[in-house]
């Protein structure tokens, strides 16, 4: 049992890649950083209080942020949630703090009915090669800054994923870029290749709903694979498996979300070969994978 995650909480992120955390930080601090991002948006004369200006689908501000009002959602309940699922001490902490990047979803397939994208699927790190023990990423989390409903543009987050993203890793001792390993995935597993797949018809499309969210599929190893969309209201945070596959969806609720990725850097790398209870949530759901 953690400092602030619960052993339930602990065992759904080992089993399904993924937990919510309510108010990791204040909503009325979450809304303050939505406020100062409307700002930086606004620079480009996309105005909050004039939706005849939203003519963007998405704004993707590329950008980190840092300062007072970033800071108060640095909260000693985020980070010891982080630490719970990484091991305290493990987190390589800056200060200041950075907050980034933004993609401001205003509309992102509004004029399409909604359904699971085949195009988009991830894990993060462009900017390293991956080993099945990279300390470059321990932790994504997705911190909340405006409500976000169904069919609101939440993140859709493929649970179960992330073991077979270990596995894959774990064939590559010599270490993977990002694409090839995506690229190898989504050829080599077939729930992944059916998920990344154009559908062949307007028939096939329709039926992506219930075919990836409304069904759990069990792989070769046992694992569950389903898409949930991703939910919550400002303060709340979704800590992902680094190796959580994950995408963009469309935002039918005329409700622009906020959304950054807050990324979890280890100071070392995964201590996936040893064994005894020092091990973390993280590493401990690697070692399951392979075993």
């Amino acid at each position: 049992m953690g400092e602030v995650l619960s052993q339930s909480d602990i065992e759904q992120f080992i089993e399904l890649g993924y937990v919510k955390l309510k108010e990791a930080y204040r909503p009325e601090d979450a809304l303050a950083v939505q406020r100062a991002i409307w700002e930086r948006i606004e620079q480009r004369g996309i105005l909050e209080a004039d939706p005849a200006t939203w003519t963007e689908a998405r704004v993707h501000l590329r950008e980190s942020y840092s300062g007072p009002v970033f800071e108060r959602c640095n909260s000693p309940r985020l980070l010891t949630a982080m630490q719970d699922l990484v091991g305290k001490g493990r987190l390589l902490l800056r200060t200041p703090s950075l907050w980034g990047w933004w993609p401001v979803n205003f509309s992102l397939g509004a004029d399409t009915p909604w359904t699971v994208p085949h195009q988009g699927w991830h894990w993060d790190g462009h900017h390293f090669r991956h080993f099945v023990d990279s300390p470059d990423q321990g932790l994504l989390a997705l911190c909340i800054f405006s409500s976000i409903h169904a069919q609101g543009g939440g993140t859709l987050l493929a649970e179960g994923s992330h073991a077979v993203v270990a596995r894959l890793l774990a064939r590559h001792p010599d270490g993977v870029n990002l694409v090839d390993a995506i690229a190898e995935l989504n050829r080599s597993e077939q729930w992944f290749h059916e998920l990344t797949t154009a559908p062949a018809s307007p028939v096939a499309e329709a039926a992506r709903i219930q075919r990836f969210m409304a069904t759990t599929v069990r792989d070769d190893s046992g694992r569950s694979l389903r898409v949930v969309e991703l939910k919550g209201e400002p303060g709340d945070v979704y800590f992902c498996h680094p190796f959580l596959y994950h995408a963009a969806s469309q935002n039918h609720s005329g409700i622009p979300r906020f959304l950054c990725n807050r990324i979890g850097t280890l100071n070392d790398r995964m201590r996936i070969y040893q064994n005894g209870p020092s091990l973390s949530p993280v590493e401990v759901s690697i070692r399951r994978a392979l075993a």
